[in-house]
């Protein structure tokens, strides 16, 4: 029995001993032993093992967008006349702003002809003057008088006309008589009505003004006229 008493002991005492060369060392991670966390419980993060976040992309500042540009329509600017009668120059400018046109009305003066004076040139003395008169009046001139002072001393004066053409036709006559007459216009001062017009470019071909009236393109306000 003392036999097998010490017997068991010997096998204790080696069965401690090959256990304990083959337990797996527990792990450690920087001198200390790493504690699992229980189920369910989510496991400290050191500062030093988080991931540094991804930058973020740069954003382009977003440019203003520009204001809409509104088309504002050419202008061709004329101005038209003369007209002699206000009251026939303030009914056209009515009926130019009707077809679109801005019509502002303005006066003038000019000096227009008034009379048309048929003559002939001063002969070299009253003697020759009034030899010549005779000799028209025999053709059968009439209406002749020897002027007897001024620049045309000596001349003969031969009818002041209202109108250009019949002062023609008095020229024609005495040119059938061999002769040569002059005509000279006598002027006077006369308010005339223009019209300054400012049209849209699209509307200028259509704008019904009188074949009668003259109608000259000038500069707008603000700009001048091209060079051509």
């Amino acid at each position: 029995m003392r036999s097998l008493a010490l017997l068991l002991i010997l096998l204790n005492v080696a069965f401690f001993y090959w256990h304990t060369a083959h337990q797996e060392p527990a792990p450690h991670l920087n001198g200390y032993a790493e504690v699992q966390p229980p189920s369910g419980v989510a496991r400290l993060v050191l500062l030093d093992e988080r991931e540094a976040p991804e930058a973020l992309p740069e954003t382009q500042p977003r440019e203003a967008p520009e204001p809409a540009v509104v088309a504002v329509p050419a202008l061709i600017c004329e101005t038209v006349g003369p007209l002699a009668e206000r009251e026939a120059a303030e009914a056209l400018q009515a009926a130019l702003e009707e077809q679109g046109a801005a019509a502002s009305l303005r006066t003038a003066s000019r000096e227009v002809p008034s009379t048309y004076w048929v003559y002939l040139p001063p002969r070299s003395s009253r003697e020759a003057a009034q030899d010549l008169a005779r000799s028209l009046t025999e053709l059968g001139v009439e209406d002749l008088y020897v002027m007897g002072e001024g620049d045309f001393r000596h001349g003969l004066s031969l009818g002041l006309f209202s109108e250009h053409e019949r002062a023609r036709r008095r020229v024609r006559e005495l040119e059938a008589l061999g002769y040569s007459p002059q005509i000279e216009a006598r002027f006077r001062t006369q308010t005339v009505y223009w019209l300054d017009l400012a049209v849209p470019a699209d509307r200028v071909d259509a704008l019904d003004v009188p074949e009668t009236l003259g109608r000259m393109q000038r500069p707008c306000p603000g700009e001048a006229l091209p060079q051509g």
